[in-house]
Formats: structure tokens, C-alpha cells, sequence
């Protein structure tokens, strides 16, 4: 682990800083961690010699799974910014008394 271990920040904080957005689209991008990405999901993907007869066990393994592939998929989310919502927008600006 890194000597500068950085806390975690808000996500305001977070998208506030261009360049660490950038820094993590790169490296999501790069083909050593693609690759990674796809060993780690190939690894803990379910297959005929993993699932189990104990339906217990079987979804414990699909969850451990899907938390990989939701890490994943959020990581790439940090590498979007979220859409701007005007400060000034009305809720009911689409409805009008004269017509």
C-alpha cells in the first residue's frame, strides 16, 4: 500500500478534482488493468464446477460475483461526470395557466 493513503471523499469532492477523474479513466483504460478485470471476473464467475448442490452456497458464490462486476462498473462511473441540474430549474416550468 502506498505511504500517502489518501480517505475516501465525497463524491462532490471527488468529481470537483478533474485530474484525479482523468488519472482513474487512464488507468481504467489501460490494457494491463482490462486485463485484470477480466481474470478477476473469469475467476469468480460461475461455472458447472462451482455452483454447488446447496442453494446456500451457489448464491453466496453469485454474490461475491456481482460485487465484482459492481466494483468494477463503479469505477468506471467515477470516470463520468454526473449532469449538470440548473440551480434555477422549476418542477412545474412544462405546465402553463394560459393555455
Amino acid at each position: 500500500m502506498a505511504k500517502n493513503q489518501r480517505l475516501p471523499v465525497k463524491l462532490s469532492q471527488w468529481y470537483g478534482d478533474i485530474s484525479s477523474v482523468e488519472e482513474l479513466r487512464e488507468i481504467i483504460a489501460s490494457p494491463v488493468f482490462q486485463t485484470a478485470v477480466m481474470t478477476l471476473k473469469e475467476a469468480a464467475g460461475p461455472n458447472s464446477s462451482a455452483l454447488s448442490d446447496d442453494p446456500v452456497k451457489s448464491a453466496m458464490r453469485l454474490s461475491w460475483y456481482a460485487g465484482y462486476r459492481d466494483a468494477f462498473s463503479d469505477l468506471e462511473k467515477l470516470t463520468k461526470f454526473p449532469a449538470k441540474k440548473s440551480a434555477d430549474m422549476e418542477e412545474w416550468d412544462h405546465i402553463t395557466l394560459d393555455s
